[in-house]
């Protein structure tokens, strides 16, 4: 039996946008791997936010050569001109630092729009924007702080730089650690989630990497993808003691308020990034303020797994993160930026992928419900 009306899936669920194999994300067995890599593996033995970003890009993980080459790279794209930094400063001081960062990042573009000619300056472009974008970060905090202007230093890797950057101190080695295990965990999770999809639909149009960096990141922005690490710990610093805890979120589950950093639509078992974040939580909250956010986002896990495990909802990455990021000094109203900043790795070697399968550009049907054909009537008559 045939129909003229295609069938509809709202939000595209189950719809597969794109052959991949960057990273997969098995949701009935709670795996994420980068190229066959067991995030569980990337993110302990001191690895590094450099050998992920040559992991993505080479399809293995590098050796020590391949591992100076990729950092002398990053190392030599993080330059900004004058007027990208001044133009990133001005931006932050007239709106949220993500739409700051967005802005920033398109800013970075060529000022001619013709990308295709050049598309074989994917990888270039690709590394410089990884490089940039962890700047432009630094440089936005630094502006909101009210702090002058103090960009990279020779040698630093991309974890110190972004942690100095953003925090005004110098950083220990176990923040430097586990900030590099961050930028790791967030820096792939398949074709298909908002981002990602969006940086692969803005490539099919042909657009300027700088414009495909910094689409996705205004798609990263919303609450409901990468913003939900800001609204998790706002959640916590609203209940403020742990005593109350308990009762406050059956309170918020009874009203049907949806719990930020619980429930995912891939994942139906507890998020495998959220594992790792746990184990970053026990090394670095060591201040009470950090240890009561801990352990309301404790209580949260375990009142809302009793309440809506059987269903397949448990927690996701930003349910612990913004506690892991609160340790290490750094604003709420960065963390989503932090984000931006490690996705962008992935996002550029999608981009790269997305020309290489051919780049049919993204044109999706709908299904209209609207008027039928009408007869239209002058202003007079109406």
């Amino acid at each position: 039996m045939t129909t003229d009306t295609p069938s509809f899936s709202p939000g595209l669920e189950g719809v597969p946008i794109a052959e991949s194999s960057i990273s997969r994300v098995d949701g009935q067995a709670g795996r994420l791997t980068y190229r066959g890599y067991s995030i569980e593996d990337l993110t302990q033995h001191g690895t590094t936010f450099e050998e992920i970003v040559a992991l993505l890009y080479d399809g293995d993980l590098p050796g020590k050569a391949r591992l100076a080459e990729v950092r002398q790279q990053l190392e030599a794209a993080r330059a900004l001109t004058p007027r990208q930094i001044e133009f990133a400063r001005s931006a932050a001081s007239l709106t949220h630092p993500m739409f700051a960062l967005q802005a920033a990042t398109a800013v970075l573009g060529p000022t001619v729009n013709d990308f295709e000619p050049h598309v074989d300056d994917a990888y270039d472009r690709g590394m410089a924007l990884i490089a940039k974008v962890g700047h432009l970060v630094g440089v936005i905090a630094q502006a909101v702080a009210g702090r002058p202007y103090e960009g990279p230093r020779p040698g630093e890797s991309h974890a110190h730089m972004m942690l100095r950057m953003i925090t005004g101190e110098e950083p220990s080695a176990l923040h430097e650690e586990v900030l590099n295990y961050l930028l790791i965990l967030q820096a792939d999770h398949s074709a298909g989630n908002a981002g990602t999809f969006t940086a692969r639909v803005v490539t099919s149009t042909k657009a300027e990497p700088e414009s495909v960096i910094s689409s996705a990141i205004g798609a990263l922005s919303g609450p409901a993808h990468g913003g939900a690490n800001e609204h998790s710990l706002r959640l916590f610093q609203s209940i403020g003691d742990p005593a109350k805890a308990q009762t406050e979120i059956e309170r918020l589950l009874n009203d049907r308020y949806k719990i930020p950093g619980f429930g995912h639509r891939v994942y139906h078992v507890k998020d495998p990034r959220a594992i790792v974040i746990q184990r970053l939580a026990s090394q670095v909250i060591v201040h009470q303020r950090e240890k009561d956010l801990y352990q309301i986002a404790l209580t949260v896990e375990a009142v809302a797994t009793e309440k809506m495990g059987s269903r397949g909802l448990f927690p996701n990455v930003d349910l612990f993160s913004g506690c892991v990021f609160a340790a290490l000094d750094i604003p709420i109203d960065f963390f989503t930026l932090i984000f931006a900043a490690s996705r962008t790795a992935g996002w550029v070697v999608h981009l790269k992928e997305q020309w290489a399968s051919g780049n049919r550009i993204f044109r999706p049907t709908q299904i209209y419900t609207g008027e039928d054909q009408r007869v239209f009537a002058p202003l007079d008559a109406r």
